[in-house]
């Protein structure tokens, strides 16, 4: 039973376009090529992943409409498309409904998977509890908070070494990088990166020496000492403070989604010595004008070098994205207690922390990196096994879909 019934096709535009009337009221407007393109016929419809059936090279570009015809109450529309004598064009009606591309289905398409952002001020710490990813609604409704919140504190970790790798492999495959499998974030006096000492850290997303920053962080307490003053977690929702600086000052919005900085690891002295260089803007755009992802990290950016006249804009639109950083009222602040596993989008927040005194006691983090893509495949896949069908949000990977 088709959930959409088309009720009248129309050429349009010198026949090289198909327009498309649907029992609802909408009407769809479908380039010939397009059709052509896309159809489902039995020899054309891919069956398997990797097939192309289509050989679009050899397609005309000029084909038009000859005849339509409609099957199946309105269920299926077969094409003719001139000047081919030897095909017909077939689409389903449920099919062409989903990709019909007119401005207000791509905004449908588009706002159904919008982040949405949340206050600090009016929000909760959203936490779950370990034993929570043991059963497939629990891992569901925790991924769902990822994605929804940009965190997650997850809570009674088994306080052991590697804990956070084993957690990490039962939620996605591990990305590796400059920091391997798993790593400690603990003060051992380093005169090489910041993170491995007791000294507070600026926001920054993980990483952005990547053309592909990690996507999801954990962070697990093996070790927090209620003794130790600070080392407080802080976090920021980039998209937000983005999303406000666009509309406070659109300009320099423009400015930092044009003009790109770089970002380095180059240590030829560690035990892998690593030269990894990115080059990019810190608003990233995509064809729609949306915003699909960010890059943040001033203990990683290098010396900018763009066009002269590039420079003072680029400053100046960089300090105001910066105040809204710094503003307390954009902020997530809490503290971890030993067992706590922060699960967090690097590719939505910037996290933090505040300088910290042991006092004699210890403060120790283990983390490890998983693929968002993978996670973002499981939460659909469990949603569809659950009953519970979701849309694949939107996460941050210069994709909005």
């Amino acid at each position: 039973m088709s959930k959409f019934k088309v009720v009248e096709v129309r050429p349009s535009g010198g026949k090289n376009i198909a327009e498309v009337f649907w029992e609802d009221g909408h009407v769809s407007r479908f380039h010939t090529i397009w059709l052509r393109c896309n159809c489902r016929c039995s020899v054309c419809c891919r069956t398997i992943v990797g097939q192309a059936l289509v050989e679009r090279s050899k397609l005309s570009c000029q084909l038009l409409v000859s005849e339509a015809t409609i099957h199946d109450e309105g269920a299926k529309i077969n094409f003719k498309l001139a000047p081919e004598t030897n095909h017909v064009t077939v689409m389903t009606s449920d099919w062409l409904r989903s990709a019909c591309y007119c401005d207000a289905c791509i905004s449908e398409m588009l706002d159904e998977r919008e982040m949405k952002f949340h206050l600090p001020s009016e929000s909760q710490l959203p936490v779950a509890e370990f034993e929570q990813l043991d059963t497939d609604k629990g891992m569901f409704e925790l991924i769902g908070t990822v994605f929804d919140r940009g965190f997650v504190v997850v809570e009674n970790v088994p306080r052991e070494d590697g804990s956070v790798v084993k957690t990490g492999k039962r939620m996605a495959p591990l990305i590796g990088g400059v920091c391997g499998e798993k790593f400690d974030v603990v003060d051992v006096q380093s005169t090489e990166h910041a993170a491995y000492t007791s000294s507070g850290l600026p926001f920054h997303a993980d990483q952005c020496i990547y053309e592909a920053p990690e996507g999801i962080l954990l962070l697990h307490a093996l070790r927090f000492d209620d003794v130790v003053e600070g080392g407080n977690s802080l976090l920021v929702d980039m998209f937000h403070v983005i999303d406000i600086l666009r509309k406070q000052s659109p300009d320099d919005f423009r400015v930092l989604s044009r003009v790109p900085i770089a970002y380095a690891t180059i240590d030829y002295n560690r035990r892998d010595p690593a030269h990894v260089i990115h080059r990019k803007p810190i608003i990233l755009l995509d064809y729609d004008d949306k915003v699909v992802g960010y890059s943040w990290n001033p203990g990683t950016e290098q010396t900018l070098r763009v066009h002269e006249d590039d420079v003072e804009p680029f400053y100046r639109a960089y300090v105001k994205l910066q105040k809204l950083i710094d503003d307390p009222k954009n902020q997530f602040k809490f503290r971890l207690r030993s067992g706590d596993m922060l699960v967090l989008h690097n590719r939505r927040m910037a996290h933090s922390r505040d300088a910290y005194k042991t006092n004699g006691g210890h403060r120790r983090l283990q983390g490890t990196y998983v693929n968002i893509e993978d996670l973002r495949s499981k939460y659909v896949v469990l949603g569809r096994k659950l009953n519970r069908p979701v849309v694949a949000p939107k996460i941050g990977n210069c994709s909005s879909i």
